[in-house]
């Protein structure tokens, strides 16, 4: 099921101008060849909100990377107006909650939550709704504009962020409401129950790879499940182009090509799973897939 769910110097700074701002006229082909870009970076120096955006762009065509990051910009100057010089990360957080969920209004959007325009960033901000994960993102991503160091925790079914000069939680589906370890503990539980065994690994950040492959995968079971495979196999591509390594991912880039027709590049992403996995522990499943599909291309021929 979709689930959810950066760290800069302190101070506050512009950040919309600079190279790659994802004009309109790019199209998808230059959104992802720009995501792929930022993903080739050190994590130090990925811009989470850029790369987010660059996502949506294949989505959105016509997304203006550089303006909506102005308008993270905006957001980030208020907050800094009502803040004193010498804020703590406490008041700051305290400041910027209210900010966001009191005054502008974002929440999450739990009447339609499986909608996937709240994972697409640009949306969340033009209709102030979105699940966990992309208001983790507006939280983060506004934070570090006022200097909050934040990181974004990947629970199972929910996302959250972790201050981290005060290891304090903070749920932004939630109004941006303060959780305890324990908190976070009770809530998965009360997702899951007895189907997952609780450990405090779950509890430590992700990296900024992993918050993106995350936002992709809520996409890709979106779509999968609207059996709109042409935006699930997009999704699946760029999953792995933030972690190549996840060969599994080529079978079900093989199953959406099935599903259209498309015979010839099953096989090839099947075949690339075998290349990567060498001799995984199906391998002999996914050769008789191979020959089973070559059969129906002979039938067609």
């Amino acid at each position: 099921m979709p689930d959810d769910g950066i760290n800069h110097e302190s101070g506050y700074e512009s950040e919309s101008g600079g190279r790659g701002g994802g004009n309109p006229q790019d199209g998808a082909d230059g959104f992802r060849q720009q995501f792929a870009q930022q993903l080739a970076r050190p994590e130090e120096d990925l811009d989470l909100g850029r790369a987010a955006l660059l996502l949506a762009g294949e989505e959105y065509p016509g997304l203006e990377v550089a303006a909506r990051l102005g308008e993270l910009d905006a957001m980030a100057a208020a907050v800094a107006g009502r803040l004193g010089g010498g804020a703590g990360p406490e008041e700051r957080a305290a400041a910027l909650a209210h900010y966001l969920f009191d005054e502008l209004g974002f929440n999450g959007n739990a009447a339609d939550y499986y909608h996937p325009d709240n994972s697409y960033f640009n949306r969340v901000l033009d209709t102030r709704t979105g699940i966990p994960i992309t208001l983790s993102l507006l939280f983060l991503e506004v934070g570090r504009r006022v200097g909050l160091r934040g990181r974004g925790v990947g629970l199972p079914g929910h996302f959250l962020v972790r201050l981290e000069e005060t290891g304090q939680f903070i749920d932004p589906f939630h109004g941006g409401a303060q959780r305890s370890a324990a908190d976070c503990r009770a809530l998965v539980e009360g997702l899951f129950g007895a189907r997952l065994t609780w450990t405090d690994d779950y509890l430590l950040p992700c990296t900024k790879y992993e918050f993106l492959f995350r936002m992709l995968n809520n996409l890709k079971v979106i779509y999968q499940r609207r059996r709109d495979y042409p935006k699930a196999a997009g999704a699946l591509q760029r999953m792995l182009l933030v972690h190549p390594q996840q060969a599994g991912l080529y079978q079900e880039l093989a199953q959406g090509c099935l599903e259209m027709g498309q015979y010839r590049q099953a096989i090839g992403h099947l075949e690339t799973y075998l290349r990567q996995t060498g001799q995984p522990p199906d391998a002999e499943r996914v050769r008789q897939n191979i020959a089973y599909i070559r059969h129906i291309l002979d039938r067609l021929n």
